[in-house]
């Protein structure tokens, strides 16, 4: 009996001492515990919407950085990266007045040796959107290509008036008024017809000059070409109805681009010229010292 007592009576101010020696040890870590879980409560504001842009940021910079190491094997790593750039520059273009309207786009993507491209994830409500985001990836594009053009003159560096050459011609071909190209898109404003001639230019570069995203640029743009023969619905000629306004704003500035993108080319290569370098060919021409 006493020795049952006994045991009980040392048993509890073990237990106690236990809990208490418990209490000072986990004490401070605890305190630790709740700041950590503040601080990332906290966090999670910035935490959370970074994470929503993780798949813009793996697809589009994903794709922008194997365009980078592909094109810098081929022509050196400052005409690659700033190569890749002006391209980057001219989606934005595009992306900016899009957003301007509205409308729901997706991050740019790269595709190497055919270029890159946003996607609309909901289509312009009429010509006149349509030609406007069109025509905002040409007018960026050729501002990039321009910066480019007068870094080399500043900087007496002769690889940003190539890139700015082919910054020019990039942006002019884009102007092309055929199928799914920033040129299509703007004389949509305009008039329709002129996806005939595009069209029968894209044929003759296929012709003379035979490259596979030449002529996958003809099949696409069969069906806008096709179109022009078939009988409009009510909402297609809703859709392509501009005012006169509308229509002389969009053929100065379409037109305007191309005839300053034609003179900067040609001042562009005739700068090149002076200095002994060539503006196309192979990469040991353009990667100068």
């Amino acid at each position: 009996m006493n020795s049952q007592t006994q045991s009980t009576e040392f048993a509890g101010p073990q237990r106690e001492t236990f809990w208490r020696r418990l209490k000072k040890t986990l004490g401070p870590v605890a305190v630790i515990g709740v700041v950590i879980a503040k601080f990332f409560a906290k966090l999670k504001f910035f935490i959370l919407p970074a994470l929503k842009f993780l798949p813009i940021l793996l697809k589009s910079g994903g794709t922008m950085l194997l365009m980078i190491w592909i094109y810098t094997a081929m022509w050196g790593w400052k005409f690659g990266v700033g190569f890749v750039l002006l391209l980057l520059v001219h989606e934005c273009g595009h992306l900016i007045v899009a957003k301007k309207f509205g409308l729901k786009v997706g991050a740019p993507v790269f595709i190497p040796f055919m270029g890159a491209f946003i996607a609309l994830k909901e289509a312009p409500r009429n010509a006149w959107m349509e030609a406007c985001v069109g025509i905002g990836g040409p007018m960026l594009g050729t501002l990039g290509a321009l910066a480019c053009n007068s870094l080399g003159e500043i900087f007496d560096a002769p690889v940003f008036i190539a890139l700015a050459w082919f910054g020019y011609f990039l942006n002019l071909f884009n102007l092309t008024p055929v199928g799914m190209l920033d040129g299509g898109r703007i004389v949509t404003a305009l008039s329709r017809w002129l996806w005939l001639p595009g069209f029968a230019l894209l044929l003759l570069l296929g012709w003379k000059f035979p490259n596979f995203v030449v002529w996958l640029m003809v099949l696409l743009s069969l069906p806008r070409v096709y179109s022009l023969f078939r009988k409009r619905t009510e909402e297609e000629r809703r859709y392509f109805e501009v005012t006169p306004t509308q229509r002389w704003t969009m053929s100065i500035l379409y037109f305007g681009l191309i005839f300053a993108l034609i003179s900067a080319m040609h001042l562009a290569q005739n700068d090149l010229h002076e200095r002994g370098v060539r503006a196309h060919g192979k990469g040991q021409d353009i990667l100068v010292q």
